[in-house]
């Protein structure tokens, strides 16, 4: 939970309570249902593929790759 979810951003936006500080079986629970996962580990297991159009696109890949985190 704290390598992937930033507790004190997920507090700040309302996500996370105070409460749930050190409370992962509740922080994991609030994330499973607000991505809509089965499981927890669903979170980052697939790779995802974007293109980000740049104003100077020198050097700047033209589609950007975030690998799974299992792989």
């Amino acid at each position: 939970m704290q390598e992937f979810f930033p507790f004190n951003e997920f507090k700040k936006a309302g996500i996370f309570t105070k409460e749930m500080k050190n409370d992962y079986k509740a922080q994991s629970e609030i994330i499973r249902k607000f991505f809509g996962y089965k499981t927890i580990y669903e979170y980052g297991a697939k790779e995802i593929r974007y293109h980000v159009s740049y104003v100077n696109p020198k050097d700047k890949p033209f589609i950007t790759v975030v690998p799974s985190i299992y792989e």
